[in-house]
């Protein structure tokens, strides 16, 4: 069973529906991409049209629950896209490095389950460990509130460790024959909330050196990536990094606050408030 192309007054209802149950604004995403989604719990429900599925909606308590799930996307794994972490460490840790506070801060934004932000804090311990002085804190978020449990958890299959190296799992991981988990001293660097990219942004979200927002943008309709990209621009130190997927790029008025230093890795600097000598070293 497929979901219905033509507009139909229940597919609003449905995200009206949503938006009240669970405050996700499914307005804000691509049409496309919110039907694409919607049709999977259509399948499984047994239902064929957005009319079905809405009653399904109101009278199922379940149903809001496994739908939200299927918005949201934890697609993730540890290092993924490795040439991306290598990058960080040869390009972007050696400029935010030198800041005087000497405490670097990152926020990996949708951060699902957590293997994205527990990347980062496993080089970034080797990072600190060469370079005396320097300590790190890492803000993981997503809409996602039984993902960001995971990943305060820090209980993974061991198989999904596969693309982290010998000595790293040896030095920060526990392990039984199925399971691994995160060490408390890599844990006690990294800090998870529940938290909607598109809603309004707290205490604590601010002053970043380097910002993931991987392999999610990319779902919005295009107004709303400009108002994130502009947000995100302002969160960040200046000449702070942005970092997005590897299939994501910046357009749009959205170029007026980054430049790219990486093509390949889809590598950002800010613009904004960034020191005149650096702007002029840059440009020349």
């Amino acid at each position: 069973m497929t979901a219905k192309i033509e507009e139909d007054p229940h597919f609003k209802r449905i995200l009206e529906f949503l938006l009240k149950a669970k405050g996700f604004d499914g307005h804000q995403y691509k049409v496309n991409y919110i039907k694409r989604r919607i049709a999977v719990r259509m399948r499984a429900t047994g239902t064929s049209t957005y009319t079905e599925y809405f009653k399904t909606l109101q009278r199922d308590t379940l149903e809001p629950s496994h739908l939200l799930d299927r918005l949201t996307i934890h697609v993730t794994e540890f290092f993924r896209d490795p040439g991306v972490y290598k990058a960080i460490q040869e390009k972007i840790l050696p400029i935010i490095s030198e800041k005087p506070e000497k405490k670097l801060k990152i926020w990996c934004a949708g951060c699902s389950t957590g293997e994205e932000p527990y990347s980062v804090a496993l080089i970034l311990a080797d990072w600190v460990s060469s370079n005396p002085g320097l300590s790190y804190e890492i803000f993981g978020t997503d809409i996602d509130g039984p993902s960001v449990k995971t990943a305060e958890r820090g209980e993974y299959h061991r198989d999904g460790l596969k693309n982290i190296p010998k000595a790293m799992i040896s030095r920060w991981f526990q392990m039984d024959e199925q399971k691994a988990w995160v060490s408390s001293e890599l844990k006690k660097h990294v800090r998870f909330r529940v938290h909607n990219l598109l809603g309004s942004w707290g205490p604590g979200l601010d002053e970043f050196d380097l910002v993931f927002c991987r392999n999610l943008l990319i779902y919005l309709t295009g107004p709303e990536q400009q108002k994130i990209y502009e947000r995100f621009a302002k969160v960040l130190n200046p000449g702070g990094f942005l970092i997005l997927g590897l299939t994501e790029t910046l357009l749009g008025p959205s170029r007026n606050f980054f430049h790219c230093v990486d093509v390949k890795h889809r590598i950002y600097r800010s613009k904004i408030n960034m020191d005149p000598l650096e702007e002029e070293r840059r440009s020349g």
